[in-house]
């Protein structure tokens, strides 16, 4: 088991820290994908685009790192689940807008959706892992 929580972590991690630099390179883009959800007031979206891609990065690392990887694991699977809902949210809606994952222009759907409900079991697998390993330490 330890050897499957170790992975989820690698990975969950090296996917945000993937996506998190994609997005930094390009943050005007990520601005436009954000303001096309049409969720966060104008005024919050440069903010949104500067800052959500940092925590990706700097999460990410931490989990791959091992380093307070309870704090980055649920960080993380906490952005999962606010993507899955903003995607569900645009496909509701009805709105054609690209999901801003991982650079590119892949538009939102069932296929996205699918994806990251994936990258999330990984990533409640890497918090498992993080909050056992704590409890191992501490008992």
């Amino acid at each position: 088991m330890r050897t499957v929580w170790m992975l989820s972590r690698l990975v969950f991690g090296a996917v945000f820290v993937y996506a998190g630099a994609l997005k930094m390179g390009d943050a005007a883009g990520f601005a436009a994908n954000i303001f096309n959800y049409q969720l966060l007031p104008a005024k919050m979206v440069y903010g949104a685009a500067i800052i959500l891609p940092a925590v990706e990065v700097v999460c990410g690392l931490a989990l791959m790192a091992n380093t307070l990887a309870r704090g980055a694991s649920v960080v993380l699977s906490a952005l999962m689940l606010t993507f899955i809902g903003a995607m569900g949210w645009a496909m509701a809606r009805g709105l054609d807008v690209d999901c801003g994952c991982f650079g590119g222009t892949q538009a939102v759907g069932r296929e996205t959706l699918i994806r990251d409900a994936v990258i999330l079991v990984v990533g409640l697998v890497a918090m498992w892992g993080a909050f056992a390993q704590t409890r191992r330490y501490e008992g």
